[in-house]
Parts: structure tokens; sequence; C-alpha cells
């Protein structure tokens, strides 16, 4: 019985002393701007913040190189994605791609026409959920004929994470998944 009552006894003081000094029965006061901002509000338990959003792709086409690789053909182009939604801001780089088509078909034919893999290089400067953030950014995924681009975009050097990617070849897309900023 004397167990009980110090079990019991205990329970009062923590529960008196998490009221911090009010009513337990009094209601809350409403959130603060802090507690109510969309970093707050998409933040996880683990620190990863779930964004979704859309992106541009802004194309250097003064920068494009062609090189033949067999039946295929190597490009190289500098470009821009520029990120709205819950990550804003922009990444510069480089993308590499392998395209399954003659040098002379890609150079006559708008981009997407033919099927490709890519790698896209990026530095990322802008704000994740309100936080300032600066990362590494590789861009990559598969084209299909028509431009339809499935890929991913994976963070790293100041933000980790890997998000789905669903566009069209030099246009942009919509992203969405979870990252941590450090």
């Amino acid at each position: 019985m004397s167990i009980l009552r110090l079990v019991a006894g205990t329970m009062a003081v923590l529960v008196a002393g998490g009221c911090g000094g009010r009513d337990a029965l009094a209601p809350s006061a409403p959130p603060s701007a802090a507690q109510r901002s969309p970093s707050a509000l998409a933040t996880t338990g683990s620190g990863q913040v779930q964004t979704s959003g859309l992106f541009d792709a802004n194309v250097d086409f003064s920068t494009l190189s062609l090189t033949p690789r067999g039946g295929n053909c190597l490009l190289v182009v500098k470009g821009q994605l520029v990120f709205h939604g819950a990550i804003q801001g922009a990444g510069n780089g480089q993308t590499t791609a392998l395209v399954f088509g003659s040098c002379a078909e890609v150079a006559s034919t708008p981009p997407g026409t033919d099927a490709d893999v890519f790698t896209s290089e990026l530095e990322f400067t802008g704000t994740i959920a309100g936080e300032p953030a600066h990362a590494h950014v590789m861009y990559q995924g598969r084209v299909q004929p028509g431009g339809h681009i499935d890929g991913r975009l994976i963070f790293s050097n100041g933000v980790s994470g890997e998000l789905e990617a669903s566009a069209q070849v030099a246009v942009g897309g919509e992203y969405h998944g979870a990252v941590v900023v450090h």
C-alpha cells in the first residue's frame, strides 16, 4: 500500500509541475506564430522536413555540346533548376546525358524527342521550409521518348535526402519527399 501512495504522490507532483503554474484543466494558449509556421508544420520528430512543390528547368543552350558515343550521343549543357513550394531557391550546374539517338538527330529535334539517361550536378542556395539552406544536388533520371522524366533529386552537403521528381525536359515539373537541413 505504501508503494501505491508513493507512485500516486509522484504522479501528482509530475502532473502539477507539468502545468507550468496554470490550472491543468484550463484551455491552453493559442499557438505562437513560430508554432504555426510552415517549417514547424512540415518538420517531423526526426528533423525531416516533408517537401513538395514545383521546379522550372532553365537550359542555357549556348553551352550545349554533343559528342558521338557509338550510335548514341553524349550531351553536356549548363542550366538551372528554380524551386517553388517548400523548397525556394535555385540550383545552378551542368547536365550530362546519354541520348539514345545520333548527335545529328539530337541537334535537329526538340529536347526530349529521344530517350536518354542523365545526371545534373547542381549547387543549391535558398530556403527549405523557411530555413536558409545550401546544398549539393544531383538530379538523375530517365527521359522517355517525348520528354517525360521520372527522376530523383538527391541532396547532400548541408541538406540530406532524396526527392521524387516528375518533369518534362527543358520545362520543369514537380517534386516531393523528405529532407533534413543540417
